[in-house]
């Protein structure tokens, strides 16, 4: 799967290889047309398209709904099937005729019809109300749908489906996970590993993103613990943790699309995290519930599984030292000393580490959604200590200079390292 950001980077090596005499001008140009042809963009015609048939379907909607008490019920059941069948007729049509993304586009506007349809039959014959039976309904046609004309449109709607009808079962149980979600995300994740569709993908991760955090059980949610800050710190880590397994092993792009998400809670929970332990009140553990252990059982043996397996240690132990820092916060907090000034002062020093391990990965690495996530969680850290102080404002500055003293000393070694891990070209003729 190549991102934007790879394009980037790669048109500026190429134009580079090419300065260098490393490569000729007539290979970068054979590799920019293969890029262009096998991950070209969504193409203009076909998003005119799309925009027109919404537009059409806005104003027949809206006919329907001006007559809809007069039409009778009969006649409202026949114009929706007409409806779901005028739309595969004509995706049918366009994929004969060679228009893979007009041919998406009407069999999602179909599947928003046959949703719509299910609403509107419970609504003409008075069915008991229940949303989530009517989720499960229309999961079930998006899936069709969804492999037969193998529509990615199809597919992110029975995701969110999905997502709707185990919210609407959790709710209504009160009690643990929803294990019958899986009945249809394996159908669902299966179609998705075999699509090169960034949306769905990350629409995957996202879903099981979902699933997880609901299962630990409503009871902690009607009465928030602070335990579910470590049991999502952990979730993150874990994401995070594959994201880069997948990436450094050239793994499947649904699988790349866990770093992001991963790290963006990372970020999330550790400026909570440090929020609450400068706030006295605010400064207590939580209970490890047995979902906590079950996450850290997953994410600690995936992060060192990234450093020790990886072919590039460049970036993956920087990660995985990253990803150590953060899962010991919580442990401050079971620690005791969580109030007092020793647990401030742990807990900010983690953070920071964790941020500047990440920016180190992602500089190694050349991955930039590293660099960024470490750059905004460092940044946020510092707003954070400023806008709430550790012990006094002398404290505040004795803790900010021995840090950046530290860094500044890391920094040293680190130049001074890789300039002897990469002489100068002349040096090695020498």
């Amino acid at each position: 799967m190549l991102t934007g950001s790879y394009r980037k980077r790669l048109e500026a090596d190429l134009i580079r290889w090419v300065d260098g005499g490393l490569l000729s001008a007539e290979s970068a140009g054979a590799i920019r047309r293969s890029v262009a042809r096998e991950h070209g963009g969504f193409g203009l015609p076909a998003l005119l398209g799309l925009l027109g048939g919404l537009l059409i379907a806005s104003s027949v909607a809206a006919f329907i709904a001006a007559n809809w008490e007069a039409i009778p019920r009969l006649t409202k059941l026949g114009m929706i099937l007409a409806s779901i069948a005028v739309c595969f007729a004509l995706a049918f049509r366009l994929e004969r005729g060679g228009s893979a993304r007009g041919s998406d586009a009407a069999v999602t506007c179909g599947v928003l019809i046959f949703g719509a349809g299910v609403a509107l039959v419970g609504q003409m014959y008075h069915l008991p109300a229940d949303w989530a039976g009517g989720a499960v309904l229309v999961a079930l046609g998006a899936l069709a749908a969804a492999f037969l004309m193998r529509s990615s449109g199809a597919l992110a709607i029975a995701f969110v489906a999905i997502c709707a009808w185990s919210f609407g079962r959790w709710e209504e149980a009160r009690g643990g996970a929803h294990f019958e979600f899986f009945i249809l995300y394996l159908p669902a994740l299966w179609l998705a590993l075999s699509r090169n569709n960034r949306l769905i993908q990350h629409l995957a991760v996202l879903a099981g993103a979902f699933w997880i955090g609901m299962a630990p059980g409503y009871w902690l949610f009607l009465r928030f613990d602070y335990g579910l800050l470590a049991y999502g710190l952990a979730v993150s880590a874990a994401y995070v943790a594959l994201g880069a397994i997948a990436l450094d092993r050239g793994g499947p792009g649904l699988l790349t699309a866990c770093l992001p998400w991963g790290l963006f809670g990372l970020v999330v929970v550790l400026n909570a995290e440090l929020i609450r332990i400068l706030d006295n009140d605010e400064a207590r553990a939580g209970h490890a519930f047995l979902f906590v252990f079950y996450a850290y059982a997953v994410a600690v043996p995936l992060a060192l599984l990234a450093g020790v397996t990886a072919r590039d240690r460049r970036f993956t132990w920087p990660l995985a030292a990253a990803l150590a820092l953060a899962l010991l916060v919580p442990a401050v907090f079971w620690s005791g000393i969580a109030t007092g000034m020793p647990g401030k002062i742990v807990v900010a020093s983690l953070i920071l580490l964790a941020a500047t391990a990440l920016m180190v990965a992602g500089a190694a690495g050349g991955i930039r959604r590293l660099v960024m996530a470490g750059s905004i969680l460092f940044g946020i850290t510092i707003l954070i200590l400023l806008w709430q102080t550790i012990g006094t404002l002398l404290d505040q500055s004795l803790f900010f200079l021995v840090a950046g003293a530290a860094l500044l000393a890391v920094a040293s070694g680190a130049r001074r390292l890789f300039a002897r891990l990469n002489p100068p070209a002349e040096a090695e003729a020498a």
